[in-house]
């Protein structure tokens, strides 16, 4: 979906004493992540902009990154970040390579609908998996699955209209949910 902001990670937990927060990059380039940047914070990705913070150090760490920000000093209003999301303007955001590239943060709450199975819910999360991106769409009362994000699965994306148009290799859905087969009666 696209918004007026970008998200770009999400505030997980203090670490240390000293106001560090310990953030998911919701972005394929940390470098992103760089001294002096204005984040702004949302309580959750469809909310209006918050509190804005100045980004005065970031380092990597195998859980993500440690982020420091202007005048969170302490352990207790680094907690107070967690759950947060962290966002940028989209203006302010670095450029896409390629038109076939999208930002991760637009993809979360985006409808998820396979050309034969129907709506399969909403993307929940974006996951890096190393050599490529998988979303995690999730619809309630069902459990979550895991779609890697390829040219060959996925048919389009229409930020406009919020939509994720799939369609997903035989059998994978039966990975993850109960659904049925062509010859059962619906």
């Amino acid at each position: 979906m696209k918004r007026d902001y970008l998200l770009i990670g999400v505030c997980q937990r203090p670490h240390g004493v000293k106001g560090e927060v310990l953030v998911k990059s919701l972005t394929d380039d940390d470098q992103r992540f760089f001294q002096g940047l204005t984040c702004t914070l949302l309580d959750h990705p469809d909310a209006p902009a918050g509190k804005s913070l100045t980004l005065s150090a970031a380092r990597p760490v195998p859980q993500g990154l440690l982020l420091t920000f202007e005048g969170i000093m302490t352990r207790e209003e680094a907690r107070r970040l967690g759950g947060s999301y962290l966002a940028v303007r989209r203006q302010d955001a670095l450029p896409l390579e390629s038109p076939d590239d999208f930002y991760s943060g637009d993809l979360i709450g985006m409808r998820v609908k396979d050309s034969l199975l129907g709506d399969l819910g909403a993307v929940a999360d974006v996951m890096n998996a190393g050599s490529g991106d998988i979303l995690i769409v999730a619809k309630e009362g069902d459990k979550e699955v895991l779609i890697p994000f390829l040219k060959k699965l996925i048919l389009s994306v229409d930020l406009d209209s919020n939509l994720i148009e799939v369609q997903l290799p035989q059998g994978l859905m039966e990975l993850y949910r109960q659904t049925p087969s062509p010859d059962q009666e619906t």
